[in-house]
């Protein structure tokens, strides 16, 4: 019995590792017809089939969208002034993009859908022309971003119903904010303001406004990226007593540093985040230049690159890569990176192991070999120590 159940459990972990590796991808997404060779992917969808980003066609730098069933598609540009458009933010399914355009006063936000094509957002009142667009909620009626005010930049929020309103920005030093991104409730924005030792990360609500999530230490610098559909993550980066972290922050927890991947230095930036908050994305400097890193509780820090080249995937000719958005499960990483020397945008595909154990293995059986497979889980991403750096 015993050596019936060795055997079976030895073919289903062979049959595991083959599905795991079968399910793993990693994909150059090329660029537009016409103009040099670059492109640059900013945003992904919460189901992670779309990928928004710039590129550069014929006419100039172009936003794009990117599925992979159509390849990359240019959304073209506002009417009026230089031809230059480019996409930062995409809703939960994918159906509206938002990003900047040029017109014939300047760099002005919009928001694109396939039916009504790309359609400007207006301006701040006050100071010089100029905003830009960096999220969009999943109901598609609140947009986050900053434009010119006559305080100088300022953040905004846009919603269907009351136009572009500005968000002001945080006590001390000079006048400037950026709102970056925008839960998928449209509740909470999140980026960096002006503080007193410099910008400074910040979650603003209808209810409490702007309010600082100071730092992890050092010169007191921060900045938020990201949040989670619910508005109670928020990621960036920090200065520290270390260098240049990564955070993550929670109401209860506040701002916790993530470390770095095993060899990097302490310059590392978390961009995105999943919907539920629970798995992180960004680039960590290394002596081999930058590389993407994927972070969740249960295993800390990981290089993107050495999950892919565990799992045999051709990394040859990439360089530089940093990861900056992930789908809301987690497992669709989208970012760019330096490809035979020109810089391309990628998707990457990782799906859990834990998943793929309970569907080979079944309940029953998972118990029974819990510890096995854990270790073979375990070894799955051996030579990547998990790094672990307590809050400074």
């Amino acid at each position: 019995m015993k050596t019936h159940l060795t055997i079976l459990i030895s073919l289903n972990l062979v049959a595991m590792t083959h599905v795991c590796k079968s399910e793993i991808s990693f994909t150059g997404l090329g660029d537009l017809d016409g103009g040099i060779f670059q492109s640059r992917a900013y945003g992904v969808s919460g189901d992670g089939s779309t990928v928004i980003g710039t590129s550069s066609s014929a006419g100039g730098n172009e936003a794009f969208i990117w599925t992979r069933t159509g390849g990359m598609i240019g959304l073209g540009d506002l009417s009026g002034g230089s031809f230059n458009s480019s996409a930062y933010g995409i809703s939960s399914d994918g159906t509206a993009v938002v990003g900047y355009g040029v017109n014939d006063f300047g760099a002005e936000a919009f928001r694109w859908s396939e039916p009504t094509g790309m359609q400007g957002l207006g301006d701040v009142t006050g100071g010089e022309y100029g905003s830009t667009a960096k999220g969009i909620s999943d109901n598609l009626q609140t947009v986050a971003g900053h434009g010119r005010s006559g305080n100088g930049i300022e953040a905004f929020r846009w919603t269907e119903t009351e136009g572009m309103l500005t968000l002001g920005d945080l006590d001390g030093g000079g006048f400037e904010s950026h709102a970056e991104g925008v839960s998928g409730d449209g509740l909470t924005l999140v980026g960096y303001g002006t503080a007193e030792h410099g910008h400074e990360a910040f979650r603003w609500t209808e209810s409490e406004g702007m309010v600082s999530l100071g730092s992890l230490g050092g010169n007191g610098i921060s900045r938020a990226y990201a949040v989670s559909d619910d508005g109670s993550v928020i990621v960036g980066m920090s200065a520290s007593d270390r260098g240049w972290q990564p955070f993550r922050w929670t109401e209860s927890g506040g701002m916790e540093a993530l470390g770095y991947v095993a060899g990097g230095s302490f310059i590392s930036h978390a961009y995105g985040v999943s919907g539920d908050g629970a798995t992180v994305v960004g680039q960590c400097l290394t002596p081999d230049g930058y590389v993407p890193f994927v972070w969740n509780e249960e295993n800390g820090m990981q290089s993107l690159i050495a999950i892919l080249e565990e799992n045999e995937i051709d990394m040859s000719g990439w360089t530089d890569l940093g990861a900056h958005g992930v789908s809301d499960d987690g497992k669709t990483i989208i970012g760019y990176g330096t490809h035979n020397g020109n810089a391309e945008a990628f998707v990457a595909v990782i799906p859990e192991p834990s998943s793929t154990v309970l569907i080979i293995l079944g309940g029953t059986m998972l118990l029974r070999s819990k510890k096995l497979l854990s270790s073979r889980r375990n070894g799955k991403y051996r030579g990547y120590k998990r790094t672990t750096i307590k809050p400074l």
